[in-house]
């Protein structure tokens, strides 16, 4: 059966290719609201003017965007250089403003953990620990490639606990290794700690 869903865009009728806070789009559109959605928010961002509601909102704006573009970067078979360009600049743009919307304290902490991908045709797994906490993720030491926005499994040893997450960001090996961040999809307070201590002996 076909499929008549559009694009919720007035006037559009192109079928949707992914979704945005509830409504779905075509590529096209999707492109456009993400740029002019981080633009807004890096110049809010910049000018200090967001609330902590503000941030909260932005921040699932940010993991819907990336996610959802990765998504069609990979699994578009006929995407143009020009929109696969745009996608990567998307997904690198919205880490970018993430990396500066520090939801939490962080603690320096080692935690033994076992991250896992099951990216097709590249999965992995290795157990490591924890190098910083965070009420909505962690620094952790990673011997795999691990790109932004790619999903990834944690499993505390510890205690068995487990959550989905995504690859903020990686940086390359120096002396204390390569490292990744990983931001929990719908989690909070996966580390079952006092934030509010924290914070206050940071």
């Amino acid at each position: 059966m076909a499929n008549t869903e559009q694009c919720s865009v007035k006037g559009c009728e192109l079928t949707p290719g992914a979704s945005l806070e509830g409504d779905a789009l075509c590529r096209t559109h999707f492109i456009s609201i993400c740029y002019e959605q981080l633009e807004r928010y890096d110049a809010m961002q910049k000018a200090h003017r967001l609330s902590v509601a503000d941030a909260e909102s932005v921040r699932r704006f940010i993991n819907q965007c990336s996610r959802q573009a990765d998504e069609i970067e990979h699994q578009t078979k006929d995407l143009e250089n020009l929109d696969r360009a745009r996608l990567l600049h998307i997904i690198l743009w919205a880490n970018e403003l993430g990396r500066h919307l520090r939801r939490s304290p962080r603690k320096v902490a080692s935690i033994p953990v076992r991250l896992s991908s099951d990216k097709l045709g590249s999965a992995w797994q290795e157990e490591t620990q924890t190098l910083l906490l965070s009420r909505h993720g962690a620094s952790v030491q990673c011997g795999h490639s691990a790109k932004p926005g790619e999903p990834v499994q944690l499993v505390r040893l510890d205690t068995g606990q487990e959550v989905q997450a995504r690859v903020a960001w990686q940086r390359p090996a120096d002396s204390d290794g390569t490292r990744i961040g990983v931001e929990f999809v719908d989690c909070d307070n996966f580390w079952g700690l006092d934030w509010g201590m924290v914070e206050e002996t940071r």
